[in-house]
């Protein structure tokens, strides 16, 4: 793995919204904005932006520039890559954005052509319900860790944790001791039958976090069970998927 560099203290997960294609590779743009209300990435970074790098999950610098209006007083700052090699075209990719190395002297940012970009997103939010945490050894094939509940009519989020299913390093390479990072994220709501149906979760509000990848459950049928799943692929090619049961049931009085 090739880490972009040992000075910069700080990165950030950005979850790119690939929905929507047959699960192949395809080069795509993405655009994505910094939150305002990111304190600690404004507290941090330097006024002229030379230290926000955006790289591939493995580290790899890729070619990004800052979109025209990008104020440091303002908090404004639009970040573009162009030309992502995106290993699946049906997902939620991951990139990431480092930060925080105040004495920068070099600018990375590059001239780039974007057309029809995909929409990145950084979230900061924190998991405080519905939690699936990581399966560590057990198969993805057993029965489902943890089950939750919901009315037909909610719309609920369900957070898979992320954080003990990547690997590390045993001595650290340039100062980090990752070994492995997501590359995509793909979700499923499954039937009794092994029917995945998604018309039952919501692509548009799907995130990735730095330890948790986020899915937004939607309908289903008043009594009936689903098994909830997201399936990782990392930068070393491992293929792991985290189950939960969603039940679906208005809750009546007798």
């Amino acid at each position: 793995m090739s880490w972009f560099n040992k000075n910069y203290n700080r990165r950030q997960i950005v979850g790119v919204n690939h929905f929507g294609g047959s699960g192949v590779q395809a080069t795509i743009d993405i655009e994505f904005s910094i939150p305002a209300d990111w304190d600690t990435f404004w507290d941090e970074i330097r006024s002229d932006f030379r230290d926000v790098v955006v790289t591939d999950p493995k580290g790899n610098v890729l070619s990004f520039a800052r979109k025209g209006g990008a104020n440091y007083s303002d908090r404004i700052l639009i970040l573009q890559v162009d030309g992502y090699v995106s290993n699946n075209d049906n997902s939620m990719n991951a990139i990431f954005v480092y930060y925080g190395f105040s004495s920068e002297t070099s600018d990375r940012s590059v001239a780039v052509t974007i057309a029809s970009p995909k929409e990145g997103y950084i979230t900061l939010e924190r998991p405080i319900s519905r939690i699936v945490p990581s399966r560590g050894g057990q198969s993805a094939t057993d029965t489902p860790i943890i089950s939750f509940s919901k009315a037909t009519i909610e719309e609920v989020d369900v957070f898979f944790l992320t954080v003990s299913l990547l690997g590390r390093r045993y001595q650290t390479y340039n100062n980090r001791n990752n070994l492995e990072a997501i590359d995509y994220v793909e979700i499923f709501s499954y039937d009794n039958t092994g029917t995945n149906s998604a018309t039952r979760y919501d692509l548009d509000d799907v995130r990735l976090g730095n330890t948790f990848f986020r899915g937004r459950y939607i309908i289903g049928d008043d009594g009936s069970d689903y098994a909830v799943v997201a399936k990782f692929t990392t930068t070393e090619k491992q293929i792991l998927e985290t189950r939960a049961i969603l039940r679906v049931k208005n809750l009546l009085p007798e």
